[in-house]
Parts: C-alpha cells; sequence; structure tokens
C-alpha cells in the first residue's frame, strides 16, 4: 500500500517539512508556513494548473519582505519553488519504485546541470558564503523551470492551454502599464514612469512585451493553418504598441536581432500577403516616428548611445570595468554568485544621482556570469546558448507543419531577443524575464518533440492505409 501511494504522500510531507523549517527561522512563521503548505498542497493536486496559475500571475507578482531581509516574489516564486520540489520527489520516487523512463528527455539536461554545479562551486570566492548559496539555489529553480515546462507539456492540448494562460495576462499586463505610460507622458521615458505599473522599469518590460510579440509576428507569419487570426492580430496589435512605448535600447536592438532572424525563414512558405503585412508595420512604426515630439526624443535616445556624458553609459561602463576586475581577481569559478552586488559600490562622484533601483548589476548577463562564475561559469553559458539555437535550427529543417514551424520560430526569436539584450542588461534574476526564459528553453524541445510524434504517427496511419490498400488489391480476383 506504501508503495503504491508514497509519489502522492511525500511530496506533501516534504511541503510540510520545508514550510517548518523555514518558518520555525522567521519572526513570524505562521503566515510562512501557511502559505508554503496551501502552495505546496495546490502544487501537489494538480501540477500543470499550478504551471498555468505561475503564469498568469507573473506580470502581476509582488515583492514580500520578510523579516531578516528575505525576499520573495509572490506568488511566483513559492509556486515555482514548489514545483520543483514536488517534481524532484515524484522523479526520485518513480526511479525508486517503478523505474519509470521518460519517452522524451530532455536535450540539455547535462548543460543545465553544469551550469547549475559551477552555480554553486562558485562559492569558493565569495565574500559572503550564505549569500552565494541562497542565491544560488533560487537561481537553480529557476533553471529547474525548464524542466518542469518539458514534463508538462507534453502534447497540442496542452500547449493550448499554456497559451490560453499566459497570452492574456500579459496583454492584460501590458494594456496597464500603457496607460500608466500615457498618464505619465512627460516621464514616459524614465523608470518613475513605472512606479504604478507592474513592471520595475523599461528594460524589464520591454523584454517581456517583445517574447509575446514575436511569437505573435511568428504566428501571423509562418502558421497557415485554421486558427482565429482576429485574436491572434489584436494581441499583436496590443503588444505592438506596448513595444512603441517602450525606451530601452537594448529593446530596440534585440527586437530588430530577433525579427531579422525570421525575415531570413520567410524563404520557405512565404506569400505576398505577409511580405505585405511586414510593409505595412514598417509604415506604421515610419508614421510614428514622423510624430515632431516622437521623433526628437527617439533621435535624442540614439545619440546618447555614444555620450560618455550620458549618466547611465557611465554606470554601465564603470560596471562593465569592475566586472573585468572582479574575472581577473578570479578567473577560473569567479567571485562567487552574486558577489557583484557585494563587491561593487557606485562612485557618486562620477555618476551623479544616477543609482540603481534595487540590486546592483553588471549590466551584461555575461560579463556578469564572466565575474561571478569565472571562465568555466561562461563557457557553460555560452553552452547552453548555443545548444538552444542549435537544437532549433536542426528542428526547422525536419517540421513542415505550419503550426509547430510557427512556434519553434517565435520561441526561436524569444530566446534570441533575450540573448542580445543581455549583452547590455542583466534581467535573469527577476521573476518578469528569468521566468519565460527558462519556460522558453523547457518549452522548445516539448515543441520539436510532439511535433515529431504528430509527423511519425500521420506517416503510421499513411502506411497502414496503403498496406491496406494493396492487400486488398491483391485480393481482387
Amino acid at each position: 500500500m506504501f508503495l503504491k501511494h508514497g509519489k502522492r504522500i511525500l511530496p506533501f510531507i516534504i511541503c510540510l517539512v520545508v514550510g517548518g523549517v523555514i518558518g520555525g527561522y522567521s519572526d513570524t512563521p505562521f503566515p510562512l508556513f501557511s502559505l508554503l503548505v496551501v502552495t505546496g498542497a495546490f502544487v501537489f493536486l494538480g501540477m500543470e494548473l499550478a504551471v498555468y496559475l505561475l503564469l498568469i500571475a507573473l506580470p502581476f507578482s509582488f515583492r514580500y519582505i520578510l523579516p531578516g531581509r528575505f525576499e520573495i516574489q509572490t506568488p511566483t516564486e513559492p509556486l515555482l519553488g514548489m514545483l520543483v520540489a514536488v517534481y524532484c520527489v515524484q522523479k526520485i520516487v518513480d526511479r525508486v519504485l517503478r523505474k519509470e523512463k521518460s519517452e522524451d528527455s530532455f536535450p540539455f539536461f547535462v548543460p543545465l546541470c553544469f551550469y547549475i554545479l559551477i552555480t554553486f562551486l562558485s562559492a569558493i570566492n565569495t565574500p559572503d558564503l550564505l549569500g552565494t548559496l541562497k542565491g544560488a539555489f533560487r537561481a537553480t529553480v529557476y533553471m529547474l523551470f525548464s524542466v518542469i515546462v518539458h514534463a508538462v507539456i507534453q502534447n497540442r492540448t496542452a500547449l493550448k492551454r499554456l497559451f490560453i494562460a499566459i497570452f492574456p495576462s500579459a496583454a492584460v499586463a501590458v494594456i496597464w502599464t500603457i496607460i500608466v505610460l500615457i498618464y505619465h507622458i512627460d516621464a514616459w521615458q524614465w523608470t518613475s514612469a513605472y512606479r504604478s505599473a507592474p513592471f520595475t522599469n523599461y528594460s524589464v518590460y520591454g523584454a517581456f512585451t517583445a517574447i509575446f510579440f514575436l511569437v505573435c509576428l511568428s504566428r501571423l507569419l509562418f502558421d497557415n493553418g485554421q486558427y482565429d487570426r482576429v485574436l491572434w492580430t489584436a494581441w499583436f496589435i496590443c503588444f505592438s504598441v506596448g513595444l512603441l512605448m517602450c525606451f530601452s535600447r537594448g529593446v530596440w536592438l534585440s527586437v530588430i536581432v530577433a525579427v531579422g532572424f525570421m525575415l531570413l525563414q520567410l524563404g520557405r512558405g512565404v506569400t505576398q500577403k505577409k511580405i505585405l503585412f511586414i510593409g505595412a508595420a514598417c509604415l506604421i512604426l515610419l508614421a510614428c516616428l514622423s510624430l515632431p515630439s516622437i521623433y526628437n526624443i527617439f533621435i535624442e535616445r540614439i545619440a546618447s548611445t555614444v555620450d560618455l556624458g550620458y549618466a547611465s553609459n557611465r554606470a554601465r561602463l564603470l560596471r562593465w570595468g569592475q566586472a573585468f576586475v572582479m574575472f581577473l581577481e578570479s578567473p577560473i569559478l569567479g567571485k562567487g554568485y552574486g558577489a557583484f552586488a557585494m563587491l561593487y559600490e557606485e562612485d557618486v562622484a562620477l555618476v551623479g544621482s544616477y543609482t540603481a533601483q534595487y540590486q546592483l548589476g553588471a549590466h551584461s548577463e555575461y560579463l556578469q556570469v564572466m565575474a561571478e562564475l569565472g571562465i568555466v561559469g561562461l563557457g557553460v553559458w555560452v553552452w547552453l546558448n548555443l545548444a538552444f539555437l542549435r537544437y532549433g535550427f536542426r528542428a526547422l529543417k525536419t517540421i513542415d507543419d505550419g503550426f509547430y514551424r510557427a512556434i519553434v520560430i517565435g520561441l526561436m526569436a524569444a530566446e534570441i531577443s533575450l540573448m542580445v539584450h543581455f549583452t547590455v542588461n542583466n534581467l535573469l534574476n527577476g521573476d518578469a524575464v528569468g521566468v519565460p526564459f527558462w519556460g522558453i528553453y523547457g518549452l522548445l524541445p516539448a515543441v520539436v518533440q510532439m511535433a515529431a510524434r504528430e509527423k511519425a504517427s500521420l506517416e503510421t496511419e499513411d502506411s497502414v492505409e496503403y498496406k491496406i490498400k494493396v492487400v486488398g488489391t491483391l485480393r481482387v480476383p
């Protein structure tokens, strides 16, 4: 009886124990204990439903600070943590008791495990061991979300449910932000305009919006099947307007590169209607930029890219320089995960009143990885990115179905936009960008594998029908 129900009982026990242990070290253990127990029970009863709820709540999660400076994004991080805990316990029970193996394995499991290992090994050189271990554990939970998504989204129905869960929620968050920015139109190019919006600043807002914009654009361009084009066009317009309201140079660059990647895929199945669609989008963009006030602000923003007198540029250069210094001091395993924020201090004499709103970062994901995890960590990080791209490009050579092809191209474009944006910003440690990044990292192979299964199934059916026809022909006298 225990063997039969052990898989269902153990995750709930783990949730109770974890909640009790963490709560015991808090000045107010009951709220945290209750939160973890309820979240764990919910995840235990429906892991797929928990993934959908996490994505629905993602843009509206709020920072909850507990005594002892313990911060969690609620409800994103409690759901994410319990999803990983329950999934790991279930896999352990399956291996020990039933020895079940997944039909389609996660193709990026090896580089992901190496990156997690390096994240913890970097604690050797950290100035704050507890802080680095806590940060590494949190980062690991985010990374393992890719494995959760791959395990949960295993068929077309689950994929459609995923879209139904996340797209309306994202559209509401973007429309809310657009309204806030219009209300603060005099300061819409500054981070202060986002204080009443779901996002903390324009970089996070732009990166989040670009993901959905690119997926919508890919669906409209590459999927010639039957689907609600009116709805997808409405979503596309919503996220397009959202991007036009974004003032981040990093977002502009990342979207241009991602759209360029998509244009390279138009050689297969391209139609005049699609070309006209792209032309119309460009004309709308030019019309918006032709407005005198918008044009002047846009040109000023572009010109500020090479202006060393610009406060944010000075701050970015200082952080890049500090990242190189940290790397040279510990080139193998770096200074420890999260060490950049511990060691770097703003020089007010150089950057003036410009300061970071939250935790300090290197203003480049790649340089921050190099500084905190060393050359080994940077090598594995590049391996993770290249493995994703290689897998996607190989899949595009074999996928003929318009629906799956459009989704794969959209997911690749979204991830490419983030990879490009990471050259000038470090956004991966925040839930609004970290969850989509790692979610797409797991969703791409899930979509590719379900496309392969459906293709194999169709080929099998065609083969059976052909054999039936041949046998029937031979039996005719």
